[in-house]
């Protein structure tokens, strides 16, 4: 029986074998999204996002024997004690569900636990999961309902940014809109040499970068004709260590029609210093469909 890869080295080998073109999401620490097996609703196994180079771990209360996938898609899988390290190995499309299957190790009741692994954006992600296969512990329900308390505070905030950001942006993004700002009186730079993501259902046709207390990113971007109309809802700005420059708005009042070519900007909250690029954009239409990626951008 071969021995278990240390886990520390089991995410470096993953890690290391993933597509270059794919770049870490985040690396704010993510909380645990507790699942219990067994409770979910109308019999559906519950679901998972995953994204194409994405490291994400499972980890159960109870140790593993082993763990197989079917459905589209190939994944590398280490199955280490009670955790489970997925990373998709081929580019599938997105909203694709692959059914993971995963056997316990102690031949308890149940054996086994069905998942669905759904494909997202590598910005949306999941990058840690909690599965409880025995009844959850008051530890974990706390801990639960401070992560939830946090982010219904974070989505209230990040709510009314944007209705302020609709009805009159502020920061780099007023300026730009309101014609106050071009290249010079801010630190300003151009992106000469983005990557474009083969997947990329719009055009790339030029991307500028400001720095003052924050920074902006202008790109234009042109969706060819014969494809249906795309607006960003969303936008997270990763370098290459994983670190994510935390966004504060992004301006795309209308959609993009077919033939037709507009600006979205995506600007960031204030940052210390320079940030170390280069910067891999990502934007996604509504409910994270439709991203395109844009990497090696540059801030001055």
């Amino acid at each position: 029986m071969p021995t278990p890869l240390p886990i520390s080295l089991a995410l470096a080998v993953l890690l290391a074998a993933a597509p270059a073109r794919a770049e870490p999401a985040s690396c704010r620490d993510p909380a645990e999204r507790p699942i219990e097996l067994g409770a979910e609703r109308c019999g559906r196994p519950p679901e998972i996002r995953v994204g194409e180079g994405v490291a994400t771990v499972l980890r159960f209360d109870t140790p593993l024997a082993r763990a197989e996938s079917s459905g589209p898609g190939r994944y590398r899988k280490v199955v280490d004690g009670e955790l489970l390290i997925l990373v998709p190995e081929e580019p599938v499309a997105d909203e694709s569900r692959t059914t993971l299957t995963v056997s316990f190790a102690d031949g308890a009741v149940p054996t086994q636990a069905t998942l669905q692994l759904v494909v997202a954006t590598p910005a949306r992600a999941e990058r840690q999961v909690e599965l409880f296969r025995r009844a959850r512990t008051a530890v974990s329900l706390q801990r639960e309902l401070r992560e939830t308390q946090r982010a219904l505070q974070e989505l209230r905030e990040e709510n009314a940014r944007l209705k302020a950001a609709q009805a009159c942006p502020d920061g780099l993004t007023g300026l730009w809109v309101g014609g106050d700002m071009d290249r010079t009186g801010v630190v300003a730079g151009e992106s000469l040499d983005v990557r474009e993501h083969a997947r990329n259902s719009l055009v790339l046709r030029s991307a500028l970068t400001f720095r003052a207390k924050s920074t902006l990113v202008v790109v234009d971007l042109k969706n060819p004709l014969g494809v249906k109309p795309w607006q960003a809802t969303g936008a997270a700005l990763v370098g290459p260590d994983g670190a994510e420059l935390k966004v504060a708005r992004v301006w795309a009042p209308t959609a993009i029609n077919p033939g037709e070519e507009m600006s979205v900007l995506v600007e960031t909250e204030p940052v210390e210093g320079a940030p170390r690029g280069p910067f891999t954009l990502t934007l996604w239409a509504e409910g994270g469909k439709r991203p395109i990626i844009l990497g090696n951008i540059e801030l001055p």
